[in-house]
């Protein structure tokens, strides 16, 4: 019996690994030309042989969508619902046209940050690059969990990435770690970042999501005892998204 349990764990911790994995190459090969890309620009010593608007407009146009639909199996995973890798291409046609205008938005926000951040202390480089950093994965967050406009997203996104400094600290610390493994074992670079990444950033933004609903159940509940029941009903966007600018 015991010896069962164990194969039956070695065999789902495979499986996992072998979804994970194979959701990572997919969103790799579709970021492919980026990564060749930044290839090209440290062989040449920090110069771009195609200049710096091939980059630019590749961003928005793979980057984003591509991650978009990452996160949107991840979620499914984190919510314990099952998702097949091969859903990562209805996602991203799904979800194009939002994440192209967010990841045009990031794209100016990251590039107007990287114009300027030489002239900066390292360790403010640091802090603010992390921040944005958070910023935009729980951007990805919040488009793949809600139904809502580009712009109601960027901006709960930035609620939650202020309100979580701690969050902000852990998604950097993985995203440095796995940074420096995957420039010394490069091979591992197609197979795990992303995912990991990913999986953690929405474990975060859904423990937030659940401690804010918790306390908006509970401010109900108070109301319904004071009023008799004359409470409004409140919707999953007035109890997480709404409830977290305040």
């Amino acid at each position: 019996m015991q010896m069962g349990g164990m194969l039956g764990s070695v065999h789902q911790s495979a499986s996992w690994i072998t979804k994970g994995a194979s959701l990572n190459f997919l969103w790799f090969l579709c970021n492919a030309p980026l990564f060749f890309i930044l290839a090209d620009y440290w062989a040449n010593g920090g110069e771009l042989a195609l200049g710096l608007g091939v980059p630019i407009a590749l961003v928005p146009l793979l980057f984003f969508p591509s991650t978009a639909a990452l996160f949107a199996i991840v979620r499914k995973w984190v919510l314990k619902e099952e998702e097949t890798v091969l859903s990562f291409f209805q996602y991203f046609k799904d979800n194009f046209i939002q994440s192209l205008i967010g990841g045009v938005f990031f794209t100016i926000v990251w590039t107007g940050w990287l114009a300027q951040a030489g002239s900066l202390p390292q360790v403010v480089i640091v802090i603010i690059s992390s921040w944005l950093m958070a910023w935009m994965f729980f951007f990805f967050t919040f488009q793949v969990h809600f139904s809502v406009n580009v712009l109601h997203t960027i901006k709960n996104a930035v609620i939650m990435t202020a309100m979580r400094p701690l969050s902000v600290v852990m998604i950097a610390a993985m995203a440095g770690t796995l940074f420096y493994i995957s420039s010394i074992y490069t091979f591992l670079l197609p197979f795990c970042s992303a995912v990991v990444l990913a999986y953690i950033a929405f474990s975060l933004f859904y423990r937030f999501y659940q401690v804010r609903l918790t306390q908006q159940t509970e401010f109900v509940k108070e109301e319904n005892m004071e009023s008799a029941g004359h409470t409004r009903p409140i919707s999953k966007l007035d109890m997480a998204i709404s409830k977290a600018s305040e």
